[in-house]
């Protein structure tokens, strides 16, 4: 199942709240290479979006061979903009468009749960990447994050979680499986207090997240419902506790 057509909401997803600074694990993987892996490193984004992780790197790391991948035609075609010097590849991750020890570096971020054959594709990064190179995932661990405010007032969107995301045991075993090595796993808890009336401003504008997209409409206004509710019996300027999960799962080609 389709979880969200990115095609449809690519104008409305390019957005100053989703911008990047430069990987913080790619800077940790090149401070362990060997300069001349340093020197003319590649570099691979699946599931790139709009681009704006890739032009922080491109920033940071003007030598880098850097490309991008992704479904969705209309998000590259705002990435093909942001930075026209950049190869993107319109492609799915379960079957990459690339050659054999193609890249030293794999990243995905907030995109592997859209992808149906999520085993084919960890087995397809390890195809590209060279021996010694290095993959990283970072997303929500939705199994570490119940108090999530988007969970408490929609809670088909856990549901949606849970169907769509592997557990974190899950995605090391594919790993694993597929021949990853010296796997390791980070997660990083944030907990916050959220006004109610301006999550239901951001609520409202419903592609804010894939998960009011791929919820039906009937779920959608209940969500909606409970959050109006709540401020009726509180006020707009009341907060709720909130709570996120990022997960980091890296792990190495063997050489």
């Amino acid at each position: 199942m389709k979880r969200v057509n990115y095609d449809e909401i690519a104008d409305k997803y390019d957005e100053p709240s989703r911008d990047h600074g430069v990987d913080a694990n790619l800077i940790a993987f090149l401070r362990v290479c060997s300069p001349t892996v340093t020197s003319r490193v590649r570099l691979l984004d699946v599931g790139c979006g709009t681009g704006k992780q890739i032009q922080a790197n491109r920033a940071a790391f003007p030598g880098a061979a850097i490309v991008g991948t992704d479904l969705s035609i209309g998000m590259l075609r705002i990435a093909r903009g942001r930075c026209r010097d950049v190869p993107w590849v319109q492609g799915d991750g379960s079957n990459l468009p690339f050659r054999h020890d193609a890249f030293d570096y794999v990243s995905n971020q907030f995109s592997y749960p859209h992808m149906q054959e999520k085993e084919r594709f960890i087995a397809e990064v390890l195809r590209v990447l060279r021996p010694g190179g290095r993959f990283v995932m970072t997303n929500v661990d939705p199994w570490s994050m119940d108090g999530w405010i988007l969970y408490r007032f929609f809670p088909e969107a856990r549901e949606l979680d849970h169907r769509d995301f592997m557990t974190a045991e899950e995605f090391c075993d594919a790993m694993r499986s597929a021949g990853f090595a010296y796997i390791e796993t980070r997660r990083e808890h944030r907990r916050t207090r959220e006004r109610l009336g301006e999550y239901l401003a951001y609520a409202s504008e419903r592609h804010r997240t894939s998960h009011f997209v791929a919820m039906s409409d009937a779920e959608y206004r209940a969500g909606l419902g409970r959050v109006e509710r709540a401020i009726a019996a509180a006020h707009p300027e009341d907060t709720v506790p909130s709570e996120t999960c990022l997960l980091t799962i890296r792990g190495d080609k063997p050489r």
